[in-house]
């Protein structure tokens, strides 16, 4: 069993990642960004 603890961790660390990101990205929108879009 201990690759589905390998599989869970991985996800995890990925999905931390990508929340992490999307947070960022939405932090900067909200502080008005670079005028891009």
């Amino acid at each position: 069993m201990w690759y589905f603890a390998w599989i869970l961790g991985t996800l995890l660390a990925c999905s931390f990642g990508i929340i992490t990101a999307l947070a960022l990205e939405h932090h900067e929108d909200s502080q008005g960004g670079n005028g891009i879009r």
